[in-house]
């Protein structure tokens, strides 16, 4: 079975979209922050209340603070009240939702 070029070129477009936008929601105004969530010496998306985002390196959690170092290697804190949103790339989960989806399309018949 043959596919022509266009077909091919939208599959991987759509694979590569797929894959940097595949993030999973830890906290949301909807989910609590809950501390067995975060994983120490990972690295999050946390957006806070005044809508800023920063990618962070989580180095220790207490009851009041997130500490951890940003992109630019410097050490921040961020006070727990003040999150609104904590994310973390899942690219694992997102290469087998793609690889799923093509099988799905070349196997299944239409």
């Amino acid at each position: 079975m043959k596919y022509s070029k266009n077909i091919l070129r939208t599959l991987l477009v759509s694979v590569l979209f797929l894959m940097v936008s595949c993030k999973t929601t830890l906290v949301s105004p909807s989910k609590p922050m809950q501390d067995n969530k975060i994983e120490l010496y990972k690295t999050y998306t946390i957006q806070t209340k005044d809508a800023q985002k920063q990618k962070v390196e989580i180095i220790r959690i207490d009851s009041d603070k997130i500490y951890g170092k940003n992109e630019a290697g410097e050490m921040i804190e961020i006070k727990k009240d003040d999150v609104r949103e904590i994310k973390k790339l899942d690219v694992w989960s997102s290469v087998l939702v793609g690889v799923a989806a093509i099988l799905a399309v070349i196997f299944i018949p239409i």
